[in-house]
C-alpha cells in the first residue's frame, strides 16, 4: 500500500513538473517573469527540460543579492543569445571541465582570474600568443 502511494506521488510530481515546464510566458507569475526577463523573447521556443530548469532557478532568485541577480540575468542573456551550436559547444566544454581533477580545475580558474585582470591590449596579446603557440604545437604533432 505504501509503495503504491509512493508511485502515485512520483507520477503526480512528474506530471506536475511536465505541466510546469509546458507553461507559456504569459502564464508565468510576475516574479517568474521578472527573474526570467532576459529569456522573454525566446521562452516559448525553449524545450520543456530547459523551461523546467529555468523555472526551478526562479524559486531561489529572490534570495539572491541584487548583484547576484544581475549576474544571473546577464548570464541568462548571454546564453539566450547563443546559437544552438554555440550552446552545445558550451555544454561540451562545461562537461569536459567537470572531468578535470579539482586541483587542475583550481589552477585553471586562477589563470582565468589573472587573465580577467589584464587590460584589453594585454588580453589581445595573450590570445595571439596562445594562438601562435597552439599552431606551432599542432604543427609539431603532425610531424
Amino acid at each position: 500500500m505504501a509503495a503504491r502511494r509512493l508511485v502515485c506521488l512520483a507520477l503526480l510530481s512528474l506530471f506536475a513538473a511536465q505541466a510546469w515546464a509546458d507553461t507559456e510566458w504569459r502564464a508565468l507569475s510576475r516574479e517568474q517573469q521578472r527573474a526570467l526577463s532576459p529569456l522573454a523573447e525566446r521562452w516559448n521556443e525553449l524545450d520543456a527540460a530547459s523551461r523546467e530548469r529555468w523555472l526551478r532557478m526562479t524559486e531561489r532568485f529572490d534570495q539572491l543579492t541584487p548583484e547576484e541577480q544581475s549576474r544571473v540575468q546577464g548570464r541568462m542573456r548571454n546564453w539566450s543569445n547563443l546559437s544552438p551550436r554555440e550552446r552545445a559547444q558550451a555544454v561540451d566544454q562545461y562537461r569536459a571541465l567537470r572531468r578535470i581533477p579539482p586541483e587542475q580545475r583550481e589552477a585553471l580558474q586562477q589563470r582565468w582570474q589573472e587573465y580577467q585582470q589584464l587590460s584589453p591590449e594585454e588580453r589581445d596579446r595573450a590570445r595571439n600568443d596562445e594562438r601562435k603557440s597552439g599552431k606551432s604545437k599542432r604543427n609539431k604533432d603532425r610531424k
